[in-house]
């Protein structure tokens, strides 16, 4: 088998209801030159069966070992079993717009400089409808201008080199907002980019629960005060730990007065007619591409 220029990596926990549409989106892509590695973290439900069942010989499932490692470990599993020269970030929940390769590509192949590249996000409903978006900054000194109060990447709309995942492996004592351990960890020494246009298509449903959000922000905000100190000084490190927590109480407070949902959505655009013309099409497209399966017994 040829070396595929891009190995796209889907880590899956318990996702039987949009597996198979984030696959289906991979297939859908208008570049065609990939790999495909799914691994499984560990699944109660029918996932795995979804991922055994894809026959095609550019999808790989790696091994599974039975265990709940959580994403770091398995995305650290991924980056080491890819072939592809790029690795595209992908969560099992979610779906790629088709031409989501074929511009990011294109993009790092333009800007020599840049070692990790992401795009804006299409918001979807439960329906698989656009309702929002997510505009990021496109230019490295403003997607980090604030790292230690945020990094304005979307982790699983990210491509980049597989040198550069494998320089920077992800720390696997984050068990949860790894992302913004690695951007702060890396960044100092990496160029990062974002494509303006919604290129990744991300599931509403699937927002964090009170208890992960509490735990991110725990651990956020060690990694602040580990990174900080050395980088912006103990002081400023400080104040973006307390604006972490701030944020936490808000969040507490809007979910006990039943607002969260609104608290969430604030961070979003409205979509514009043109917009939801554009998010419809590339969600039409990904779900009229079939996927090639065989029956297989659930085990």
């Amino acid at each position: 088998m040829s070396t595929p220029l891009v190995t796209v990596g889907i880590p899956f926990y318990n996702n039987e209801k949009t597996l198979l549409n984030a696959i289906r989106s991979i297939f859908s892509q208008t570049f065609e030159d990939w790999e495909l590695i799914l691994v499984d973290d560990g699944s109660t439900d029918g996932s795995l069966e979804i991922a055994r069942s894809v026959d095609d010989r550019r999808v790989r499932l790696l091994p599974r070992d039975g265990r709940n490692l959580r994403l770091s470990a398995r995305l650290n599993q991924i980056n080491t079993a890819a072939r592809g020269e790029f690795i595209a970030r992908m969560d099992a929940d979610d779906m790629s717009h088709p031409q989501r390769f074929a511009r990011q590509l294109e993009f790092l192949d333009t800007h020599k400089n840049v070692n990790v590249v992401g795009t804006s996000m299409y918001i979807l409903n439960r329906q698989i409808q656009p309702t929002r978006k997510i505009t990021v900054p496109e230019r490295h000194e403003v997607i980090v201008q604030n790292k230690f109060k945020s990094v304005l990447i979307a982790h699983a709309s990210v491509m980049a080199k597989a040198e550069w995942f494998r320089r920077w492996p992800y720390n696997e004592k984050c068990p949860i907002t790894q992302d913004q351990e690695l951007w702060i960890r890396s960044t100092s020494q990496s160029i990062l980019a974002n494509i303006s246009e919604p290129l990744y298509l991300c599931n509403e449903f699937a927002a964090t629960s009170l208890s992960k959000y509490l735990r991110g922000t725990h651990i956020i905000t060690k990694n602040i005060m580990r990174y900080g100190p050395s980088e912006i000084g103990y002081l400023r490190s400080l104040y973006y730990a307390g604006i972490r927590y701030a944020k936490a109480a808000a969040y507490m407070a809007s979910t006990s007065l039943g607002l969260r949902k609104l608290l969430v959505q604030s961070r979003y655009s409205n979509l514009s007619q043109d917009d939801r013309d554009k998010a419809k099409s590339a969600i039409e497209t990904v779900m009229k591409t079939e996927v090639p399966l065989r029956r297989i017994s659930r085990r």
